[in-house]
């Protein structure tokens, strides 16, 4: 049996057999002249990938929403920066100063792609993460629906060009980042249902 068919066998099997099988050899390689030693190092090979493929497809976080109960009451608990990642890198929506789309988008790739500046404090920048981590897209997509619902809560009108860029946005992340590499829950707009 070659290594991709025992992967493929194996990918059908529950963590929990795997657990018990990755046990097993454990205890087979634990005893260095153990007739099975070269068969135990191959399963736990493929133990390994399974579970790196696995992980690839796990939820690891909701994506999140944008959608909201519109209400006038500020929202409580949060702490707004005077200024946050994506405004100093030069991103703006809306009617007044926005930034075009296509440079939106550049700017987005930026701030998932590379390293971002030592902006307001060391806890601010740790909540972004490392470049091109799961940890980096959730923040930069909860950053994208925060804003939007915060717009949504307070008047949806006077903000509607900003929301549908925000969820444009939202909508080009989605589509470049997270399908066909990470398999959390994505946040749902008025555009992805």
């Amino acid at each position: 049996m070659n290594q991709i068919e025992c992967t493929s066998r194996l990918s059908a099997d529950s963590d929990e057999l795997l657990r018990r099988r990755l046990q097993n050899v454990f205890r087979i390689l634990a005893k260095p002249d153990h007739n099975l030693r070269e068969q135990a190092i191959q399963v736990r090979q493929e133990v390994s990938s399974t579970w790196g493929v696995r992980a690839v497809q796990c939820k690891w976080f909701p994506w999140p929403t944008t959608i909201v109960v519109p209400g006038t009451r500020p929202l409580k608990g949060l702490a707004w920066r005077e200024h946050g990642m994506l405004d100093f890198l030069g991103y703006h929506v809306g009617k007044t100063h926005p930034t075009s789309r296509d440079t939106r988008r550049c700017i987005l790739d930026y701030a998932f792609e590379c390293h971002l500046p030592p902006l307001n404090d060391l806890h601010y920048l740790l909540e972004w993460a490392k470049p091109r981590t799961a940890q980096r897209l959730n923040k930069l997509a909860n950053t994208l629906a925060a804003l939007t619902r915060n717009a949504k809560r307070h008047d949806e009108e006077s903000y509607a060009v900003a929301i549908d860029d925000w969820e444009d946005d939202l909508e080009f992340l989605h589509n470049r980042y997270y399908v066909g590499f990470f398999q959390f829950g994505w946040p749902a707009t008025d555009t992805l249902h």
